[in-house]
């Protein structure tokens, strides 16, 4: 058995520590097991990384901040070498034989890994650093990197250099168990019943932490001008706390919220699902996701899964998971109207919705099952080792190119 050790700077379950969970036991199963390296701060993270079966390291990390206070800089700068050093400690006190890391922000593992000359795979997930910052760092990913993953195609556009790596680009989307994330009418009268919707009304629902990135601010404003015109809609937000994002999301999203009257009579209401966004999900009759920045959402591709029609703003790799017109609309980014006006569109047309509907599912099952991002993370993995020089009994041959691996159903 070899072990993966993914290095991840954040402690509110999101993603990456969902990837994790999903593919660790298939992993397992063709011998890679995984170990989950987090921060030492408050967060949900590591007790549902527990719950999925995958071991926890806690160290002291240091990730940047959107701040104008120097303290966190300085604590990132003066700490960025002894986390270094607690990093490849760990690396060989857990004998791993490849790091994995997350984001073109966070070099902490990176670094670990090439001083230990240990096979590193790079993951870059979005559009979620700025672009000069993400120019400024893609030498370093370049260099350091054996291989790098990006969620999709056009992530690797938007990051430059990656398509230069040829085979050293292996491109994937998030795995999504379709046996789980299926439409299901006694699951979802359970839900609608929890949720609190009327038999009459359409949900309009999304999925995604709290926190400034994920747009709920745009989300809120667009529920406003739907329920002026639709009143039978209703809207909920699923998604976890974020401590460090407490307070915008207070002034931003919910205080808004309540000034433009929509927590009265829950027409939207905040829900914390846990690990059961599989039993809610399938009660929405329309997946909205107006992120500032994306990869490939998982939840869009989730929602696809169990047959929820979806409108989603066009930030990351949206267009190639979302079809526009067939499994939903596409819409422009940071735009309340504009998303208000797909989501109008699509609640007053059901017949449209259920032919959405049925190619999200057929298309979700067809693309982005479960097993089929196993088999591209161990075609990253093994070309990981094959360029560190690694031997590998278990190493299977591996394509010359960088496309995606993908079987059908």
């Amino acid at each position: 058995m070899k072990t993966v050790l993914a290095v991840l700077h954040h402690s509110v379950f999101g993603g990456p520590h969902n990837q994790l969970v999903r593919l660790s036991k298939p992993l397992a199963a063709r011998g890679w097991t995984t170990i989950a390296v987090l921060p030492e701060e408050q967060g949900n993270a590591a007790e549902r990384l527990r719950a999925g079966g995958i071991k926890v390291v806690r160290t002291p990390l240091h990730r940047p901040r959107k701040s104008l206070h120097p303290g966190p800089h300085l604590a990132l700068m003066s700490g960025l070498f002894r986390e270094i050093a607690s990093l490849r400690g760990i690396i060989r006190e857990q004998r791993a034989d490849l790091v994995q890391v997350f984001g073109p922000l966070y070099p902490h593992g990176a670094l670990a890994a090439h001083l230990e000359g240990v096979p590193l795979v790079w993951q870059l997930l979005g559009t979620f650093a700025p672009y000069p910052i993400r120019l400024a760092m893609m030498p370093a990913v370049l260099y350091l990197s054996d291989v790098v993953m990006t969620t999709g195609l056009s992530i690797a556009w938007q990051h430059p250099g990656v398509r230069r790596l040829k085979e050293r680009w292996v491109p994937f989307y998030p795995p999504v168990d379709t046996e789980e994330f299926r439409p299901d009418p006694s699951r979802r009268a359970l839900a609608r019943e929890e949720l609190g919707i009327p038999p009459e009304g359409i949900l309009v629902g999304t999925v995604g932490n709290f926190n400034r990135i994920k747009g709920h601010d745009f989300f809120v404003h667009a529920a406003s001008y739907v329920q002026e015109r639709f009143p039978k809609a209703f809207f909920r937000i699923l998604g976890a706390h974020t401590p460090t994002q407490a307070s915008y999301y207070d002034v931003k999203v919910r205080r808004v919220a309540e000034r433009l009257g929509l927590l009265r009579n829950d027409r939207l209401r905040f829900v914390e699902p846990g690990d059961r966004v599989a039993e809610l999900l399938p009660a929405f009759d329309l997946f909205v996701m107006t992120s500032r920045a994306e990869g490939v959402p998982t939840p869009v591709v989730e929602a696809m899964a169990c047959g929820v029609p979806v409108v989603a703003a066009d930030v990351g790799a949206v267009r190639e998971v979302v079809k526009h017109g067939v499994t939903g609309l596409v819409v422009p980014g940071r735009d309340a109207r504009a998303a208000a006006g797909a989501i109008l569109d699509l609640v007053v047309n059901p017949s449209r919705r259920l032919a959405m509907s049925a190619a999200g599912r057929i298309y979700a099952v067809k693309r982005y099952h479960t097993r089929i991002c196993v088999e591209t993370h161990l075609t990253a993995y093994q070309l990981a080792c094959r360029r560190r020089g690694v031997s590998r009994s278990h190493v299977e041959p591996v394509g010359d190119s960088p496309t995606l691996v993908q079987t059908d159903p």
